[in-house]
C-alpha cells in the first residue's frame, strides 16, 4: 500500500530539459526534489502537487517527493521551505493564502510571502462561484446587491472558514458592491455545499469543484464566477465584472515557491520544466476532473503579482476585520 504522506512521484526517464550545472560543477538536480503541500492530502493543492510531479520526476529523472504539512492556514508548510536551504531541493506549492492573505491574517508569520522565497511559477486557478439557495428571490448578481441593499445585515452568506478563500472572497464582494451581510463559517466545501442545499444560509462563494454536482442537478443556482474570465465547465454562468459587480477576482491560485536566494538558474530549470510538465495528459484529467483551470504565470511576472495579492487582500482583512480559525 502507498503512503500518501511520503507518495513518491516520478522516476529515472528520457528527459525533457537537460541539467543545470551549479558552481561546484553538481548536476542539479542530483537527488529527489520535496514539493510541500501546505494541507492534507486528497484536497486540490495536494493532487496538483502530485500530478505534476509525476512529469517532473521524468524529466528530472529523480523522484519528486510531495509532503504534506498543514496547519495555521498552510504557514507551517510555507515557512518551512522558507528556512530551508536555498538549493532548490525543498519547495512549497503556495496558494493565495500562504502568499496573500496570511500576512494580514497572522500578526506572528515567520515568514514573508515576497521577502522569504524566490517565486518559480504560477500553475492554476481554481474558480469561485457566487451561489445562491434556489429559492432565493433573485436571478443575477445585481439582483442581489439590490436584495441586499434593501434588506442590509438581513441574509447570511455561508464560507469554508474563518479566513478561507471562500469567507474573504465574499468579503471582497461586500466592499465592492456596498453590502451587508451575516458571516457563517462551516468547516470546509462539502458542509456549506449541504446547506446552501438544504437552503440554511441565502449565498456563498463556493470552488466551483464543490458545488458542481448541485449545480447540475438544479440544488442551487450559480449567478457569477469571481474570476477575470468565464470558466469553460460552466460557460454560460457570466464573471461578476460582466453582472455589473466589478474588481471581484478572487480566484484561489496555486505557485511554487523555492526559499529566497535560490540559484536563478535552478529557479529557470524548475520553471521550465513545470511548465512542460503542465502539458501532460495526467496533469490535463487531473485539471478537467476536480475544475482546476490551468495558468502558467512566469517567473519575471510573479514577484509584482504576489506583492499586488498581498496588498489586495490586507485591505480586505483591515475592512472586514476577520480573523483565522
Amino acid at each position: 500500500m502507498i503512503d500518501r504522506r511520503s507518495f513518491v512521484l516520478g522516476a529515472a526517464g528520457a528527459s525533457l530539459v537537460g541539467p543545470v550545472m551549479a558552481a561546484t560543477d553538481a548536476p542539479y538536480p542530483g537527488r529527489p526534489v520535496t514539493v510541500v503541500v501546505p494541507y492534507p492530502p486528497g484536497g486540490s493543492v495536494d493532487l496538483v502537487a502530485r500530478a505534476i510531479g509525476e512529469p517532473m520526476g521524468r524529466a528530472f529523472g529523480q523522484p519528486v517527493v510531495v509532503e504534506n504539512r498543514g496547519g495555521s492556514g498552510g504557514s507551517v508548510a510555507a515557512q518551512s521551505v522558507a528556512i530551508a536551504d536555498p538549493d532548490g531541493y525543498r519547495l512549497v506549492l503556495g496558494t493565495q493564502q500562504t502568499h496573500g492573505t496570511n500576512e494580514s491574517l497572522y500578526p506572528t508569520l515567520g515568514y514573508r510571502a515576497v521577502e522569504s522565497f524566490a517565486p518559480i511559477c504560477e500553475v492554476c486557478t481554481v474558480p469561485h462561484a457566487l451561489v445562491v439557495k434556489k429559492t432565493l428571490p433573485v436571478s443575477s448578481a445585481t439582483e442581489l446587491v439590490a436584495l441586499l441593499k434593501r434588506e442590509p445585515g438581513k441574509l447570511n452568506y455561508g464560507s469554508t472558514g474563518n479566513g478561507s478563500s471562500s469567507h474573504l472572497a465574499c468579503e471582497l464582494f461586500k466592499l465592492k458592491a456596498g453590502v451587508e451581510a451575516q458571516h457563517v463559517p462551516y468547516r470546509g466545501g462539502g458542509p456549506l455545499a449541504q446547506d446552501l442545499m438544504a437552503g440554511v444560509v441565502d449565498f456563498g462563494f463556493i470552488a466551483v469543484a464543490n458545488i458542481r454536482g448541485p449545480l447540475e442537478g438544479g440544488m442551487v443556482r450559480a449567478l457569477a464566477i469571481a474570476s477575470s474570465k468565464r470558466v469553460a465547465l460552466m460557460p454560460d454562468i457570466p464573471t461578476l465584472a460582466e453582472a455589473g459587480v466589478p474588481d471581484v477576482d478572487a480566484d484561489a491560485w496555486f505557485a511554487y515557491f523555492a526559499p529566497a536566494r535560490t540559484p536563478p538558474d535552478r529557479i529557470a530549470l524548475l520553471a521550465k520544466t513545470i511548465e512542460a510538465a503542465l502539458g501532460a495528459d495526467l496533469v490535463r484529467e487531473t485539471f478537467d476532473r476536480n475544475a482546476v483551470v490551468a495558468r502558467f504565470r512566469p517567473t519575471a511576472e510573479m514577484p509584482d503579482f504576489v506583492a499586488a495579492e498581498v496588498r489586495k487582500w490586507a485591505e480586505v482583512v483591515r475592512v472586514s476585520n476577520a480573523k483565522p480559525d
